[in-house]
């Protein structure tokens, strides 16, 4: 498993500095029945809000 977790979505309350995610865990989840094939077609289900943005 990854030590290091990257993360680009700094309106994420797990998002830390140097673009590193502080969640205990992640979920990733596709958006449709048929079988993903591109990052599109996948959602981090781990997303939460960041106060004050």
């Amino acid at each position: 498993m990854a030590q290091d977790v990257k993360c680009a979505v700094d309106s994420c309350t797990f998002w830390k500095h140097g673009n590193r995610c502080s969640a205990d865990m992640i979920k990733i989840e596709h958006y449709s029945e048929e079988r993903a094939h591109t990052s599109h077609q996948t959602g981090c289900r781990t997303f939460k809000p960041a106060e004050g943005l």
